[in-house]
């Protein structure tokens, strides 16, 4: 009876892969890291330090320096907590699929909390008084992170764990959901590229962050929809299986 519980133990059906150990080694060095910063920071900083930006790069809130002592560590720390919480109880469709799922949720996970240190270097010296500029900070870091985001998306399974494209075609079929996974990919490659080049340019920077989002929606949503009609409503075959089993 003890050796059935043992097989049946989460370290023998789920073993933590070493790209795994990797990524959360990584994340704990980043948390620590703004912690540090944090503490070692905290008694030079004014009472009152800068929370947030306007589009032209204007601060236009402020908080007091306890908040910012806490504030970007607790954020990193609720990211990985929620996003990791919500891939072990969601629902598996399939345990391959899960597993290409989880390396891209700790893709995603490693990016946001990296970008969270920047931030929160930025801030902090901003706070006192370097001349740091604040937008072109967040949209660089924001391009790299979609850039990074591209290159994985494509090996997306369909899932129940909210990770990936959702809308009704691509969650009700296999095909469609790679298909668009496969041009989403690309797409966030590219805005991520452009919106490099775009961070150096002040008075585009914004909209080329937003434009770049509206475009990916609007054409992975129409790409869907014409993907679903093509293989599901009127029986076409696909050009080739779903995620070839091989990968």
């Amino acid at each position: 009876m003890s050796s059935d519980s043992t097989e049946n133990s989460p370290e023998k059906v789920a073993p933590l892969s070493p790209s795994s150990r990797a990524i959360t080694i990584f994340l704990l060095t980043v948390i620590a890291l703004q912690i540090i910063v944090s503490l070692v920071t905290f008694p030079l900083l004014p009472a009152r330090v800068p929370i947030h930006w306007n589009a032209a790069g204007q601060v236009d809130g402020y908080a007091s320096k306890w908040f910012s002592l806490i504030f970007y560590p607790l954020m990193s720390i609720g990211i990985v907590v929620l996003i990791r919480g919500l891939m072990a109880i969601s629902p598996t469709l399939d345990k391959q699929g899960q597993r290409a799922n989880l390396k891209f949720a700790n893709i995603v996970i490693a990016g946001v909390v990296l970008l969270f240190l920047i931030l929160q270097l930025a801030a902090t010296a901003i706070a006192l008084h370097m001349p740091i500029d604040m937008t072109f900070v967040i949209d660089l870091a924001v391009a790299l992170l979609f850039i990074v985001m591209g290159n994985f998306m494509g090996k997306i399974r369909r899932n129940l764990s909210g990770v990936g494209i959702r809308n009704p075609w691509t969650l009700a079929n296999d095909t469609v959901w790679e298909r668009t996974h496969r041009l989403g990919g690309w797409l966030f490659v590219a805005v991520g590229l452009l919106n490099v080049v775009l961070s150096f340019i002040p008075n585009v920077r914004f909209f080329g962050v937003l434009g770049g989002v509206l475009l990916i929606v609007i054409v992975t949503t129409i790409y869907s929809y014409v993907v679903y009609q093509r293989v599901v409503t009127h029986g076409n075959e696909p050009l080739s299986p779903p995620f070839n089993q091989g990968e």
